[in-house]
């Protein structure tokens, strides 16, 4: 095991290039680059504390990427722009393996004298941290599990056409009768930028269609949001097309926008908006079903909508995954 202080080091050592990192990022929120420009922006007040485990031939098959404040540690990031926080493993990690290097890990955890707590939130119900806690009794840590959020998915089928047919009645016909009705309506165009130049180009146009599309993400988007996610797709969009930014026009006007990242065979969707004065036409819903679509064309495996319980995801066929919060105290 090792233990690195500096992240922006450690980033250096492991993420050249997003084909090489080991483990392999099983979602954004996973690669090192993200966490290093998180720190940046917000983890001024933290003490960074990165926990590395190697294989039998030296590549590190475990990382826990931590942060201390005052008495508590945490996982680097926050549940406001991670939708998933984990230990990052291995693809080729046994149960018998994560079982092992987790309690490895609360053991070094252990002997930090000032840490007394310990939170980790956004942790996926599939996550080896939630099965560890329920087929062992840490000697060093009390452990409670609770229930935090969903993040609706949906398994893609191999066309449009059986797409559409795995949705509910009603919600089939009701996005046939919108996408009918808008194309009707005038012209339609929807496509994705994956370029650097291109997607830096057009984020602001994207940042005011979140801002405008309601009161609750236009008072989320503060400045210091804003800086964090220039610098983010900065930083990610040279790395073989993870940054996707959509967009839907209506009459050569932009109308609805969403950032996604296609990361593991899954785009996962970090956020969208529209314009209200084309609300009547379902732009915002109808920008999802055509990003579906072209997943769909893509090969793309699974469609996560991340966190949130919005209506319109079910509408789309979504269904529920779990996210828990694990809050330790020493025994």
């Amino acid at each position: 095991m090792e233990i690195f202080s500096n992240i922006k080091l450690f980033c250096e050592m492991n993420s050249q290039d997003s084909s090489n990192i080991y483990p392999k990022a099983k979602n954004p929120f996973d690669l090192i680059i993200t966490k290093y420009v998180w720190s940046k922006h917000f983890g001024s007040n933290h003490k960074i504390c990165i926990l590395t485990f190697p294989d039998s031939l030296g590549k590190i098959n475990t990382i826990a990427p931590m942060k201390i404040k005052d008495d508590q540690i945490s996982f680097i990031g926050d549940k406001n722009l991670f939708d998933y926080q984990d230990l990052i493993y291995s693809d080729k990690y046994e149960d018998k393996s994560s079982s092992n290097h987790i309690s490895e890990i609360f053991s070094e955890i252990n002997k930090m004298p000032n840490v007394k707590n310990l939170i980790f939130e956004s942790v996926s119900e599939q996550s080896y941290l939630i099965k560890y806690f329920k087929e062992n009794n840490d000697t060093l840590w009390k452990f409670d599990i609770t229930f935090e959020d969903v993040c609706p998915i949906i398994n893609l089928e191999d066309s449009w056409e059986n797409y559409l047919s795995s949705l509910k009645k009603k919600y089939r016909h009701e996005l046939k009768r919108k996408i009918k009705r808008i194309n009707s309506s005038g012209k339609v165009d929807h496509y994705e930028l994956v370029g650097k130049d291109e997607i830096m180009k057009n984020i602001d146009c994207f940042f005011e269609l979140l801002k405008s599309s309601s009161h609750a993400k236009s008072n989320f988007l503060t400045p210091e949001y804003q800086d964090f996610f220039v610098d983010l797709l900065d930083n990610l969009s040279g790395y073989d097309d993870l940054v996707r930014l959509s967009f839907l026009e209506f009459e050569k006007s932009k109308v609805a926008s969403s950032l996604s990242f296609v990361i593991n065979n899954t785009r996962f969707l970090y956020n969208s908006g529209y314009d209200p004065k084309f609300s009547d036409l379902s732009v915002g819903l109808i920008n999802h079903a055509y990003s579906i679509k072209l997943s769909i064309e893509q090969n793309i495996k699974i469609f996560d909508f991340m966190r949130g319980d919005e209506r319109y995801k079910y509408h789309l066929g979504a269904e529920d995954t779990r996210l828990f919060t694990i809050l330790g105290k020493r025994k």
